[in-house]
């Protein structure tokens, strides 16, 4: 009797039990894979949410904060970021430290936490100045002689 050629139903069976692990696992890594990448697009986009609110406080014409918190919503790539920021004292006193968080949702984990400090402005002089810009008012003996003309009786010559 001849013996049939090909592959027996268990030998059929175990290869496809094999295939379909090794699927499982791929599956898994590129699930895994793009959750990452679309965590690390939250923490860039919320990264610039914290500089811009960063940079909108530090450049507040309000000449010095006081401690406390504020809080908002930003939008940024079509999407509302949540943002408390808080200023602090240090132990310099004429130093604030800003830190801002940024979250994706109210009660979202922080995506972004950014710090910065804040100077207090130098104070400026009050009295009664009539002239505000003291170097404005003092010519110099060079300021006086005029330099866009020659002496008198020579020509003008340009070297070339």
């Amino acid at each position: 009797m001849k013996r049939a050629t090909g592959f027996t139903l268990l030998e059929v069976l175990v290869a496809l039990a094999v295939l379909a692990i090794a699927m499982g696992a791929i599956i898994n890594a590129a699930t895994q894979s793009i959750a990452s990448t679309a965590y690390l697009r939250d923490q860039t986009f919320a990264g610039w949410v914290a500089l811009n609110k960063v940079n909108e406080l530090l450049l507040d014409p309000e000449p010095w904060p006081e401690e406390g918190s504020q809080q908002g919503n930003a939008e940024l790539a079509n999407r509302a970021w949540r943002w408390e920021a808080r200023f602090a004292k240090t132990d310099d006193p004429d130093l604030r430290r800003l830190e801002v968080t940024v979250r994706s949702a109210e009660n979202a984990s922080a995506l972004s936490v950014l710090t910065a400090f804040k100077a207090k402005p130098p104070e400026l002089p009050t009295g009664d100045q009539s002239n505000p810009d003291p170097a404005a008012g003092n010519p110099t003996p060079e300021d006086q002689s005029p330099r866009s003309s020659p002496p008198k009786g020579r020509p003008s010559t340009t070297p070339r």
